[in-house]
């Protein structure tokens, strides 16, 4: 009986690690023949085609579904800064709360309300050098037969953009700046300067 139930588990497991989702769409062109790897498995993309890796941090971006595709591929462009400053402005936010050296915005409201509020703005005007790497759109479309709410169509666009580490850094040390005005106490300013520190080696390495 134990046989039977071993089996059974592994069966059940495999069947639903091997499932595959259902699309209510069709794609019926695309930019590129074939998929491109750096769309369809970044990692492995990254490891085998980036030579100089180690030297950027790479952001993907998707838009929703767009009624044309020079609409789809503004936004993902337009869009590729705002991403990379929201990603750091949270990673800096989650560095401040979980901090072995004490989260500083529990004790400052002015600071608090800054990282909340404006701090992804001010990061996204410290970033320079971030640049459009790679771009791939499709043209889906949708059918009700398939599952989606109405027939038509619609374009998707990816992009990666990259932006240097050296460069990173130097939006890292302008925020640990930025910080530091909210807050007049020695203390505070101290810990804010070791959190950011810390957070900039942590998201450049």
């Amino acid at each position: 009986m134990k046989i039977i139930a071993v089996l059974l588990s592994v069966f059940v497991f495999v069947s639903c690690a091997s499932r595959s989702l259902e699309k209510d769409y069709k794609v019926v062109d695309a930019s590129h023949q074939d998929i491109p790897e750096w769309v369809e498995d970044y990692e492995d993309w990254l490891e085998d085609e980036e030579d100089d890796k180690d030297k950027y941090r790479y952001y993907v971006y998707e838009t929703e579904a767009k009624n044309s595709r020079s609409t789809a591929c503004e936004i993902a462009k337009a869009r590729a800064t705002s991403n990379i400053a929201a990603e750091i402005s949270t990673f800096i936010k989650q560095s401040l709360a979980q901090s072995k050296h004490g989260d500083p915005t529990a004790k400052n409201k002015k600071l608090a309300e800054y990282v909340q509020d404006d701090l992804v703005k001010e990061v996204q005007s410290f970033i320079v050098g971030a640049q459009i790497y790679k771009t791939y759109w499709e043209k889906r479309r949708y059918s009700k037969e398939m599952g989606a709410k109405e027939d038509w169509d619609g374009y998707v666009c990816r992009t990666l953009s990259k932006i240097s580490k050296k460069n990173l850094s130097k939006a890292f040390t302008r925020s640990e700046q930025a910080l530091e005005k909210k807050v007049s106490d020695k203390e505070s300013k101290e810990s804010v300067q070791k959190i950011l520190k810390e957070a900039k080696e942590a998201y450049t390495e």
